[in-house]
């Protein structure tokens, strides 16, 4: 457990009360004893920490609380957690949050604490990827700027700010606005930002994905309000919007789609899965397929000139057998045509969109992996699914400088690079097959674009666990320039 993990513990514990935040503290022993000793480099003391040992600490998780503890043990945890809860809402909550260098190295962290100001600081060193259990509401508000840290994350009630620093006068200034309570008032403009959002494999039209759609649309509404929205939202669905191609599967696509576009003002791109194109898993020209070909089919690239990118859309299911994808030279060679009529295309930064997978993928630790995954015949099933003339396709991209490639198919959410390229994988956006225990995950991706860079900073993967069992689970992904 790192300094991120503590802290986020800590934050949901004090400010996010209740069931799920008390299992996280005291769902092992080794929690309680780790931050125990964080809270003490503060000085801080708490009774329901402090004074919880081997020999009462079965009894204290068993009990599920505090109240049915205090009866029987005649003990105050329950008054002194909810005493100290209402002193801490009362002060300013700062959080110093490192980059290159330890920030402890340039101040002095008691300058900044009295008693209306809470003062912490995570000198930890985010050198790849960062993983966060339940990441506290107004901890993601840092999180969203983690390419602009060090900086400091401010936030009290509902009100949450976040200002990058490098200097100790930085520092400085921003503690002069908290004591005159205008720390909340500024309006931070993020002109040369842009987001993307991956959503894959929803399969829409069956019972499962139909719950686990109200519960993606929960996740992005509350997304949508951290993030900000100096230039429209940008949606990509790599493939497989419906379980299978019928009317009724097809106008529910329609009115997610919809709903990306005007509950967010997003600007929308998609291309086809196997499961769009395919009628009971059989690769045959019905009369069911044709209509879904037609409502589906576009243009090749899509130019977003607003903020100078153009997505290509690889269609890699047309020539495919069964769930197992192929491209095609014809293709390329098409895409490659149409990219030429573009003016100043060096101006343009190029990503790529398609369905299938292109390289092995990895399960992040915490999923369960099927028994069958693991054995040699599992290998075999997974290659049946994968491109036929993948390396032919990296050889296309390497060619043509693309740095960005976005993928489905095997509801696997993951971020490889190959060479120069940077590969994200969706998993299921209404919950597929990502499980952990009891619990079933959907996810999705967000990136941050830098217009003024031409080039993504970050991908944050995003799990919900539609049965609510599990905690909400996000992986940031950090991209190095070259």
């Amino acid at each position: 457990m790192n300094t991120y993990d503590i802290v986020n513990m800590y934050y949901n514990f004090i400010f996010n009360s209740g069931l799920q935040s008390f299992r996280r503290v005291y769902e092992n022993y080794e929690n309680v004893e780790i931050l125990r000793e964080w809270l003490s480099q503060y000085h801080i003391t708490l009774s329901f920490i402090s004074y919880v040992f081997r020999e009462n600490y079965d009894i204290l998780l068993r009990a599920k609380g505090f109240e049915k503890y205090d009866t029987a043990f005649k003990t105050n945890y329950q008054q002194d957690y909810e005493s100290f809860i209402e002193q801490e809402r009362k002060k300013y909550q700062v959080l110093f949050l490192s980059k290159n260098q330890p920030l402890s190295q340039m101040i002095n962290i008691d300058e900044y604490q009295d008693e209306h100001i809470r003062t912490f600081v995570i000198d930890d060193i985010v050198e790849d990827d960062l993983s966060l259990d339940g990441p506290y509401t107004h901890f993601l508000t840092a999180l969203y700027q983690i390419d602009k840290w060090p900086g400091v994350l401010v936030f009290k009630g509902d009100c949450a700010s976040f200002t990058p620093v490098t200097t100790k006068e930085d520092i400085d200034r921003i503690f002069a606005k908290i004591k005159t309570d205008q720390i909340f008032t500024q309006q931070l403009e993020h002109p040369d930002e842009c987001y993307f959002i991956q959503l894959s494999d929803l399969h829409l039209g069956t019972k499962q994905t139909d719950q686990g759609s109200h519960v993606l649309n929960e996740s992005l509404d509350e997304l949508y309000h951290c993030l900000p929205h100096d230039h429209q939202m940008k949606f990509l669905i790599t493939g497989d919007l419906m379980n299978s191609p019928n009317r009724k599967n097809m106008y529910q696509a329609s009115s997610f789609m919809n709903r990306l576009k005007s509950r967010y003002q997003g600007d929308v791109t998609f291309v086809l899965g196997n499961h769009d194109m395919i009628v009971h898993g059989l690769n045959i020209f019905k009369r069911q397929k044709t209509k879904v070909v037609a409502y589906l089919l576009g243009e090749n690239i899509k130019v977003l000139y607003d903020i100078k990118v153009i997505i290509v859309k690889i269609d890699s299911t047309s020539q495919g057998n069964l769930a197992r994808g192929k491209v095609g030279e014809r293709l390329l060679l098409e895409i490659e045509e149409e990219l030429l009529s573009i003016r100043n295309l060096q101006d343009y930064t190029l990503i790529v969109m398609m369905h299938h997978h292109i390289l092995p993928l990895r399960k992040d630790e915490f999923l369960k992996t099927k028994w069958n995954e693991k054995l040699f015949v599992g290998k075999i099933a997974d290659s049946t699914k994968a491109l036929v003339d993948a390396d032919n396709v990296l050889k296309w991209v390497d060619r043509h400088q693309i740095k960005y490639i976005f993928h489905g198919h095997k509801h696997v959410p993951c971020i490889v690079k190959n060479n120069r390229t940077y590969i994200m994988a969706g998993g299921s956006s209404c919950g597929g097959e990502t499980k952990e225990n009891k619990s079933r995950y959907l996810s999705y991706n967000l990136l941050k674009y830098d217009i003024k860079e031409k080039r993504f900073k970050y991908c944050f993967i995003f799990y919900d666990d539609i049965t609510k069992q599990e905690r909400h689970r996000v992986k940031v992904s950090l991209f190095k320039e070259d």
